[in-house]
């Protein structure tokens, strides 16, 4: 390629293609196995992702994240510098995917990790850095593209790296922009997977044979989210401009246009196509039975329609891009700031389930891994990058999963919703105060 660079940014696309996959595949496992929205029970994943504050850079199935994340930001870089400028056959569509997955691995570093390098060996750079860099390089693919699908992709994702700087403006400015793209009412943006490269949450989730991941009670009517080798892993979409609008209205005091919002992510998300699936996980030990009802804590209302039966010919309803089982009336319904923040993290939560957004949602972050200690000299053990970041309301040990069962009524033992909105103003990007 080097030798004879004409056409090589197509195969450079292709490659990145691959890597934010393999990127994508283990980031929506793991971000949400150390959040409460899966268990662990018996699985040969690692125990301390349960257990957030004993994750070290020696936890052993987490890794695989960062560096696929990584290869695509420094595939991205090399074409970047590299590749593009000596390719005469390089179109300006293809020059802008380059620029959105650097812009998209920035962003996966940012919400997972608090500080790494970017640079091959290179210093050490807050979380905020990646996110500004992020939008630089979505900005230029924007500048590139002329196509709908890469215009939605950059907004996306710029509104997404916006928030987690939080400014409020830019944020609202790319996600309106979004809003007026032909297509944004069905857009999705995906990581893409088949036989021989699944996702990595297919294979802990569906393609199991033991009963050893599990989702959260509360989420059981979400599981299982993919249910082929090849289904595709959701990277950006619709819901997730509402959701960031909502989040902005809530910073500005405006109860009434987060209502708007979040009443748009779930028409949005309810709309989504559906299927099914003969789900032969018997759910050992677990709630298995639609009679029973799920209280998110010890002092919620029991809700019914949550838990599928399991096992054996049992077919269950399957939403491979988004779901809810909240409803614009319910939206209409809250009258308390703290209620709106409290639904929208459970919106949050739902249209997210199985893409690995929940942990960074929870103020959670992964140190970077022992290969990068060992291979940088600017990561030194026991430094902020090396170390796991919990904040003090996450519960102890593996808390977040506890649930108990008394007849046919299912108990949650926090609800993490419920401690966020407690705890807003040192979580929301975006600012907002209780």
């Amino acid at each position: 390629m080097l030798a004879n660079p004409n056409g090589g940014t197509s195969a450079l696309v292709t490659g990145l293609r691959r890597y934010y996959s393999l990127a994508t595949g283990p980031g929506a496992f793991v971000g949400d196995l150390v959040s409460d929205n899966l268990d662990n029970r018996t699985s040969f994943y690692a125990n301390e992702l349960s257990h957030p504050r004993t994750i070290s850079p020696k936890t052993f199935t987490y890794d695989d994240f960062y560096i696929q994340a990584m290869r695509l930001r420094s595939m991205a870089d090399f074409g970047i510098s590299t590749i593009v400028p000596t390719d005469v056959l390089a179109t300006a569509e293809q020059k802008a995917e380059v620029y959105f997955y650097r812009g998209m691995a920035l962003i996966l570093l940012g919400e997972n990790f608090s500080t790494f390098p970017i640079t091959e060996n290179g210093p050490l750079v807050p979380a905020a850095t990646a996110f500004q860099e992020a939008v630089s390089s979505l900005k230029t693919a924007l500048g590139f593209t002329t196509q709908n699908a890469m215009r939605l992709n950059c907004r996306v994702a710029l509104a997404r790296a916006y928030r987690m700087l939080g400014d409020k403006t830019n944020a609202a400015a790319e996600a309106n922009a979004a809003k007026a793209v032909t297509g944004f009412s069905t857009y999705v943006f995906y990581a893409q997977y088949e036989a021989t490269n699944q996702a990595t949450v297919y294979q802990a989730m569906a393609g199991r044979t033991t009963n050893d991941i599990q989702p959260l009670p509360r989420l059981d009517f979400l599981d299982p989210k993919y249910t082929t080798t090849s289904t595709s892993v959701p990277g950006l979409k619709a819901e997730e401009v509402d959701l960031i609008l909502a989040e902005i209205a809530l910073a500005n005091n405006d109860l009434a246009g987060a209502k708007t919002a979040m009443k748009a992510a779930i028409t949005t998300a309810r709309s989504r196509a559906t299927t099914t699936w003969n789900d032969r996980d018997s759910r050992l030990n677990r709630p298995n039975d639609p009679a029973m009802t799920v209280k998110a804590d010890a002092n919620a209302p029991p809700v019914s329609g949550l838990i599928q039966r399991r096992g054996g010919t049992s077919v269950v309803t399957v939403y491979p891009i988004s779901f809810t089982n909240q409803t614009t009336a319910m939206i209409d319904a809250l009258t308390s700031k703290s209620d709106h923040i409290h639904t929208l993290y459970l919106l949050r939560q739902h249209i997210f389930f199985l893409e690995g957004r929940r942990m960074s949602d929870l103020g959670i972050r992964l140190p970077v891994p022992q290969r990068q200690i060992d291979g940088n000299k600017n990561v030194a053990e026991g430094s902020p990058a090396a170390t796991v970041v919990v904040p003090d309301y996450i519960p102890p040990t593996d808390e977040m999963r506890y649930f108990t069962i008394a007849g046919t009524v299912v108990t949650i033992k926090w609800d993490m919703n419920r401690v966020i909105a407690q705890n807003i103003n040192r979580i929301s990007p975006l600012g907002i105060t209780p």
